[in-house]
């Protein structure tokens, strides 16, 4: 991919990049710079511009995306290139579909991105963390097809709804379900989507089972056959899946109710 060269018209200065922020970055040390407990000055600087650095990953395919629909929207490669095309390959050595895929992108990582939940201290760290390009392109289907705010809604239910990791396939398969229950032009029912994505994940891949979970079910094998059946209180995880296994999705939506409210 050529990035050597200069944009067209660059009179004005040329933001820091990203390459410059990486040829920065001093090398890695082979044993720490102090022993205390707290950072010292020097150490945080080297800590906060690798941390920008990583954060650059995570957000790339968001940035990449609007700034090529400004480009593209603006005709800002027009001074050197005859098409959006010729600019994606030329420049960047991207194929039209590439770029129109992170296009299709960006403004619902934007969206999940301004409505998920951020730590005091640092209002990026949770927020980035949780940013995923194979998650967001899952839900390009809800948000083309319905809106952004569907879209996030029914990202933000997924994540409520599932004890184990949200990834992509878990996603994907919760949108093939979600989509037949939604109406165009109604707005979000939260009750109705909230019922769809937990009926969705009944149907989801299986979850590699936790050290907890592997211990509660030892249990519940080695219990007497006589036994009277006890729930696993102790494992959150255990008892959601024996409640997901014997019970439909509305009961346990009652039950979580009853639960709060008593």
């Amino acid at each position: 991919m050529e990035t050597g060269k200069p944009p067209a018209g660059s009179g004005h200065r040329r933001p820091e990049t990203t390459t410059d922020l990486v040829l920065k970055l001093p090398a890695p040390p082979e044993h720490p710079i102090a022993s205390t407990p707290v950072l010292i000055t020097e150490e945080e600087d080297v800590f906060v511009r690798c941390e920008v650095a990583i954060e650059n990953l995570k957000v790339a395919f968001w940035a990449a995306g609007k700034a090529l629909e400004i480009i593209r929207q603006g005709r800002l490669y027009r001074a050197e290139y005859t098409s959006f095309d010729d600019y994606c390959d030329q420049r960047w050595g991207m194929s039209r579909g590439q770029a129109d895929k992170l296009i299709r992108m960006w403004r619902i990582a934007q969206a999940m991105f301004e409505s998920m939940p951020f730590d005091s201290n640092d209002p990026t760290r949770i927020r980035v963390k949780k940013l995923n390009q194979a998650v967001v392109w899952e839900l390009v289907p809800v948000a083309e097809g319905y809106d952004i705010e569907t879209a996030t809604a029914v990202y933000r239910t997924t994540v409520e709804a599932d004890d184990g990791p949200v990834t992509a396939e878990v996603v994907r398969s919760v949108v093939r379900s979600v989509v037949k229950t939604l109406s165009k032009g109604e707005g979000v029912d939260q009750d109705a989507l909230a019922r769809a994505v937990h009926a969705a994940l009944q149907q989801a891949v299986p979850r590699k089972p936790t050290a907890s979970t592997k211990r509660t079910d030892a249990k519940q094998k080695a219990a007497p056959a006589d036994s009277t059946p006890t729930l696993p209180w102790d494992s959150p995880e255990a008892l959601d899946r024996l409640l997901r296994q014997h019970m439909a999705a509305e009961d346990r939506i009652t039950l979580g109710k009853m639960l709060m409210e008593g």
